[in-house]
Order: C-alpha cells, then structure tokens, then sequence
C-alpha cells in the first residue's frame, strides 16, 4: 500500500512556559503542504517485526517514528503481522515541517483501518502523543488548524487554498527540537498564549496584513532573500526551514540555500 505522509507548516506558532513535566504549551495554526513523503507498507503474516528502510540517513535504525507507531501499535493492539516499511523521504528533516510526525500519523491511521473494530479518532490520537506532539494534528487528518495544549487538542478550521511559495532549506548545523525548547526557556517575557477566535480572524485577512509570530525566531536566522512586495517570510515549527509566501514561479537561490516550491 503506497501512502502519502504531506509535510505541514505554522503559520503562528506561541509557546507558553514549560510545565513541571518538562512540556511547553502551545497556540499554533497548522496547515499541511502539498509535500510529501511516500510510504510503501507491506504486511504479512506474523509473528510481530517492524522492518523500515529509507531512513538510514535520519536516524539510526530502529529509531525512527515510524518504528515507535509499529511497535506501539503492537503492544496497544495486540497487532502480531509482520510490517515492512519503505520510505522515500521528500519532506525535509529537522525542519519544522513535521515530517516524521506525519509519517508516524499515516502509518497509525493506515493500520487502524485495517482493524475490525478501528479506534476512534481521540484514542488514536492517544496513540500518537506517545510518539509526539504534533502527530495528532496528522491523525486528525484535516488540511488546517488551531493546535493547542501540547498539541493534542487539534480544532480544525477551513483551509486556505489561495496561498502558494516555497520552502526555504539552509544548509549547515540544525538546532534540535530540545535545544529550541530549552532557548525559549531563558526569555525575560513569556507572552499570555493567543485567544484561538482571534488567530483565525487573523489568518482570514490578506497575507499583508498578518501579524503572526513564531517565538522560535529567538534561535534561528532567517536566510538571506530580497523580498518583493507582497511576500512573506515565516518560520515553520522550531526551525530551521522558512516559508517564502510569493506567487514567484521560482527565486534565485545559493549553494547554501534550497528552494521547494509548494502550494497550500
């Protein structure tokens, strides 16, 4: 079975102070992409195993999201055939894009289908926070919406479908999730988190007259582009891809920057 795991953006993304479990919430308005990772899952008879390939790249074999969805399924639901996992990694890792959440959500909400009695949307979504925190905006499988607390409670909103740009990459180091999370820590003022009404009031207006904000701006350097009138630059997730809003068909970009364009 081939699936489609689509990469998202934030469009706003405000984080609270950390919890005493170590967590952060957050107000945010998700949107997936037109970007994809494309999984082929085979699956056959038992007994359990989980076999993924593609990703030697990302991360050390058996550590990858979609590992930690097979086994968490197995141990959750008593799933005992064996999974076998391709992936053709297209969406940009540590980005901000959520690309390993969504690979995880896909591959949840295939194997829930294939149950005799599926979960419902909040017990997968339980599933999923196991694995991480924006999987369940994924699970949910709406193509926008406002995210909050940890990212479990997902509220989806009409998409926008007039926007279009790219995804900006840099090359060079990459700040982890962890050391973007443990930088907002140190700020001398932690702003109240946005009311949601207000956020899709906003998101309804022009591009123009936006007034978003990533508080991951702290960690990360926007890259070096001339904007034109009427774009704009955001942000995605902790870093470190930007989003170029622009109706451009393509911009000029250097060795250390990539440009992918993308529709919404």
């Amino acid at each position: 079975m081939e699936l489609k795991a689509p990469a998202k953006v934030n469009w706003h993304l405000a984080v609270g102070r950390r919890r005493p479990d170590g967590y952060h919430p957050i107000a945010s308005i998700f949107q997936t992409c037109s970007l994809n990772d494309i999984i082929e899952v085979e699956i056959n008879e038992g007994p359990f195993s989980v076999e993924v390939s593609g990703l030697e790249e990302y991360c050390p074999k058996g550590r990858s999201t979609l590992d930690k969805a097979a086994n968490l399924w197995h141990e959750i639901m008593g799933f005992d055939k064996e999974i076998r996992i391709q992936v053709k990694k297209n969406i940009p890792s540590q980005a901000g894009l959520g690309g390993g959440s969504s690979d995880a959500a896909t591959l949840l909400r295939y194997l829930n289908s294939l149950e005799k009695h599926p979960l419902d949307t909040e017990h997968l979504i339980n599933i999923g926070m196991k694995v991480g925190c924006d999987v369940p905006f994924f699970i949910e499988g709406c193509r926008a919406a406002l995210v909050t607390g940890l990212g479990e409670v997902v509220r989806p909103i009409e998409p926008r479908t007039d926007l279009q740009g790219f995804i900006l990459v840099t090359e060079g180091e990459k700040t982890s999730t962890k050391e973007a999370y443990d930088a907002l820590d140190g700020r001398p003022m932690i702003p109240v988190l946005d009311d949601l009404d207000e956020l899709e009031r906003i998101y309804r207006l022009p591009v123009r007259d936006w007034s978003f904000r990533n508080d991951f701006d702290l960690v990360n350097t926007k890259p070096d582009i001339q904007l034109l009138k009427g774009e704009r630059l955001l942000l995605t997730g902790s870093g470190s891809c930007h989003i170029l809003l622009s109706d451009r068909s393509d911009i000029p970009t250097g060795s250390k920057l990539k440009a992918m364009k993308v529709y919404f």
